[in-house]
């Protein structure tokens, strides 16, 4: 996980320029490509990209910024958002969201422009704060945590959306999924009660896969440092434990799992994970036979996420990840809204962004009465080394 509160589960900016119009021809007498769309001309829609373009995240920053500006990319292809070209400016926001980062939000709140948010919730927070005191519309793209769209007293943040999935829905998904895909009645969980993604997602499973049918059957708390897991997967097991639900850190989870496979029990002991598990790091042959949810999977089988695959791909030369879909979609369903409305004016923005339904690559949205977006929910399953799709869950607002 780049970070665990990116997505559980849960965006290196360098300020990619729209690629010029040129000409190719071939040989003496050959035939003239068609040239390039021209980017319209006239008044402009500013939208302020914040995200790490420094330091040890500016890596996932960059691909988060890719999506996005591809998304930018198409709109101008197509005439622009309401007659206007898109552009952007890439501000340096780490996950702390420091005074710098701050004054980035500031500054565009003023001039009420469009906000796709930094890429971790401690950063998003702090931005959304700012976004709501200014009546400036900001919509979060990979941020997980609850406050970044309610406030401290549960107050749903008029102008601030996201575009993936809050930390509960994410255990509920992973839950149903336990429950009435593998046939699962009895869980044990592991987590950390000091690392608040790990413990919400470790609530929201149990009370979902509770309310579903099911009985937890077995806790176990660990820490990030911890080593040696086989007592407590031992005592999973003489509980009566079918699968075992592990919301952890990457690092964890190898080194737990690779315990788990030497128990004699081990084919009866489903790992069900979450999208902390969704990294280059995690253990294949270690996690074989488990599942973990993720906010997007390349599935063959969708022909909108192929498409957005293959132009990725052939804008950037790699196959984009969850960060660049996720980036992709805030800023496709961002200008789709202000298209919609005809208008820029913040507040009939919001309304269209509550009030409609979005056809993205993570699968069509549309907003909750919190604005966190209601959408399938991939699970993922580690089959000879590699991912296959499992099962879309389908989830409704409580």
């Amino acid at each position: 996980m780049m970070t665990k509160w990116v997505l559980g589960l849960v965006l290196t900016l360098s300020l990619l320029a729209l690629i010029p119009q040129c000409n190719l021809s071939g040989a003496a007498g050959g035939n003239r490509l068609p040239p390039l769309p021209l980017p319209p001309t006239g008044p402009s829609l500013r939208v302020a990209l914040l995200s790490p373009a420094s330091g040890e995240l500016a890596t996932f920053g960059r691909v988060l910024r890719n999506g996005s500006i591809l998304a930018f990319d198409e709109w101008n292809s197509r005439g622009g958002v309401v007659g206007r070209r898109v552009e952007w400016s890439v501000y340096d926001a780490d996950c702390t969201l420091t005074r710098r980062g701050r004054s980035h939000s500031n500054r565009y709140c003023r001039r009420l422009s469009p906000i796709i948010d930094p890429l971790c919730s401690e950063a998003a927070i702090a931005a959304a704060e700012v976004a709501e005191a200014n009546g400036a519309l900001l919509l979060a793209p990979t941020a997980t945590h609850p406050l970044v769209t309610v406030d401290g007293q549960g107050q749903t943040r008029a102008t601030v959306f996201r575009a993936s999935f809050v930390y509960p829905f994410q255990g509920q998904a992973a839950a149903r999924f336990a429950v009435e895909t593998l046939g699962k009645g009895w869980a044990a969980l592991f987590f950390d009660p000091g690392d608040d993604y790990s413990a919400t997602l470790g609530n929201a499973f149990a009370t979902e896969f509770i309310a579903q049918g099911g009985k937890i059957v077995y806790q176990s708390t660990y820490t990030p440092a911890d080593t040696d897991f086989t007592p407590a997967l031992q005592a999973a097991a003489d509980a009566g434990a079918d699968m075992i639900y592990l919301p952890a850190p990457v690092a964890v989870v190898n080194r737990l799992a690779a315990q788990w496979q030497q128990l004699p029990q081990s084919k009866e002991l489903t790992l069900l994970g979450s999208d902390s598990w969704d990294a280059s790091e995690l253990d294949l042959a270690a996690v074989e036979g488990g599942y973990f949810t993720r906010h997007f999977f390349l599935d063959e089988q969708h022909p909108a996420t192929q498409a957005f695959a293959d132009t990725y791909k052939a804008s950037y030369a790699v196959s984009p990840d969850t960060l660049a879909a996720l980036g992709y979609d805030a800023a496709a369903i961002l200008m789709e809204a202000i298209e919609q409305a005809r208008t820029l004016e913040v507040k009939q923005v919001a309304e269209t962004l509550e009030q409609g339904r979005f056809d993205a690559v993570t699968g069509q949205i549309r907003f909750g009465r919190q604005h966190n977006p209601l959408k399938p929910v991939p699970v993922v399953q580690v089959k000879e080394r590699k991912l296959i799709s499992a099962e879309y869950v389908e989830l409704q607002e409580k």
